[in-house]
């Protein structure tokens, strides 16, 4: 009886260990679109600020049904930014959209000044802007900041 059972775990665990998914969830490699939402796909890369890039860091990639709920922080979703990733994904129903997104500058001395970041070192710089999100397609946006 316990060699049965031994046999039967085995057979499970090679057949689990067999197993790949699809598509990785929030890897946004897969080519697999839901079709009955669409996807944003936003490219994060800085520009040339004048700033070392170590010194610049992502802080926020929002998206709200409106713009005014943009203004209060009501928020469908949200990236979760990091310094070394490029490309966001987000699917969405269809529709129009409002974004944001923040960067930050942390290099010391009046560099992040010299790069328009407001007060210097851990200045903020801001942009939105406007995304419609077609059903079973991929919508790409460029962030550029001013």
């Amino acid at each position: 009886m316990k060699q049965i059972e031994i046999i039967l775990i085995l057979l499970l665990i090679s057949g689990l260990s067999a197993c790949e998914p699809e598509e990785i969830p929030g890897g946004g490699g897969g080519e697999n679109i839901d079709l009955t939402t669409g996807r944003a796909e936003f490219d994060f890369t800085f520009q040339d600020f004048r700033v070392p890039a170590s010194g610049l860091h992502r802080i926020d990639l929002s998206l709200s049904k409106d713009a005014i709920s943009l203004y209060r922080g009501e928020f469908l979703a949200a990236a979760n930014v990091s310094d070394v990733k490029n490309i966001y994904i987000i699917k969405l129903p269809p529709g129009d959209y409002y974004w944001q997104a923040g960067i930050t500058c942390s290099s010391k001395g009046d560099t992040c000044l010299w790069g328009g970041f407001p007060g210097g070192r851990y200045g903020a710089k801001w942009t939105m802007g406007k995304i419609e999100i077609i059903k079973g397609e991929t919508t790409s946006k460029k962030i550029n900041f001013q």
